[in-house]
């Protein structure tokens, strides 16, 4: 083989080498994973693209996420208050709460179940009920169990 014809043939193998790393490259950049996504929100978009939910900051920069139904209404949230306290909420069809679970800022649970006017009808946890007979408000045992009637007086407590 002459030298111009070998210098030919080293010249195309790197052409091909050089070509096939570039491809290769670019193949890579599309299907590489990150390690770390950084944003202050994100949204999850349906077929439609509806939102049905939000990964973001509220306004006193507390972290939230928040799943929504088709038409676009918050049903559940998470997210924490301002002193760091978790807070779960469930909300029906007409956007009244009926479920939370909560803990205070000393770490004390509570959960609470509300009927379909948003009235608190069970808690669990601490609460600051008012008694059915002098109408004060008296703060109960970390675990206690009380369930109001429609107009939140109590109904029984334990203990």
């Amino acid at each position: 083989m002459t030298r111009a014809k070998w210098a030919i043939l080293v010249a195309a193998v790197c052409l091909v080498v050089t070509v096939a790393a570039v491809a290769y490259a670019a193949g890579q950049a599309k299907t590489a994973t990150p390690k770390v996504v950084r944003a202050q929100k994100f949204e999850v978009v349906d077929a439609q693209g509806r939102v049905r939910a939000t990964l973001g900051l509220l306004p006193d920069g507390s972290p939230s996420l928040e799943l929504t139904d088709e038409q676009g209404k918050t049903r559940a949230q998470l997210s924490l208050y301002s002193d760091g306290s978790p807070y779960l909420g469930l909300q029906d069809a007409k956007l009244k709460t009926r479920a939370e679970l909560s803990l205070d800022s000393g770490g004390r649970p509570s959960l609470a179940l509300s009927d379909e006017q948003g009235k608190t009808r069970a808690t669990m946890g601490t609460t600051s009920p008012e008694t059915t007979h002098t109408g004060a408000t008296e703060q109960n045992a970390e675990f206690s169990l009380v369930l109001f009637d429609k107009q939140g007086k109590v109904l029984w407590q334990a203990p």
